[in-house]
């Protein structure tokens, strides 16, 4: 699995996962954000395109849960967009659909970001 820039637009960056996202991938003390995006990662907006990224483990879903909670403390924002269909219904079961902010493409993506109606 892999985690890159695909864009940076200042106020909002564009972040893509390649892969299935498993443990390994983002157990402590790895963090992925600060590692891509440096020390202030969690005060930025990132849109993140999981397009590419049909699998979900349970520590995958505690480790979005806490960066989500990281971005809001931080005055940052993420969301999370193009999900494939079983990571999809993963979150609906798990009723994190109202948790998340989820789009289902970068362009409704962006407008979320931007407080717009997606």
């Amino acid at each position: 699995m892999k985690f890159s820039v695909s864009e940076d637009q200042g106020a909002i960056v564009k972040v893509a996962i390649a892969g299935c996202l498993t443990q390994p991938d983002v157990a402590p003390p790895l963090d992925p954000f600060r590692q891509i995006l440096g020390p202030d990662a969690y005060k930025r907006t990132v849109l993140l395109d999981m397009r590419d990224s049909n699998y979900l483990d349970s520590m995958c879903i505690g480790w979005l849960l806490s960066s989500h909670k990281r971005f809001r403390e931080n005055g940052g924002k993420l969301v999370i967009h193009s999900l494939q269909p079983l990571a999809s219904n993963v979150i609906s079961l798990l009723h994190l659909n109202s948790v998340f902010l989820l789009a289902a493409d970068v362009d409704k993506a962006t407008q979320l970001a931007k407080g717009e109606v997606a």
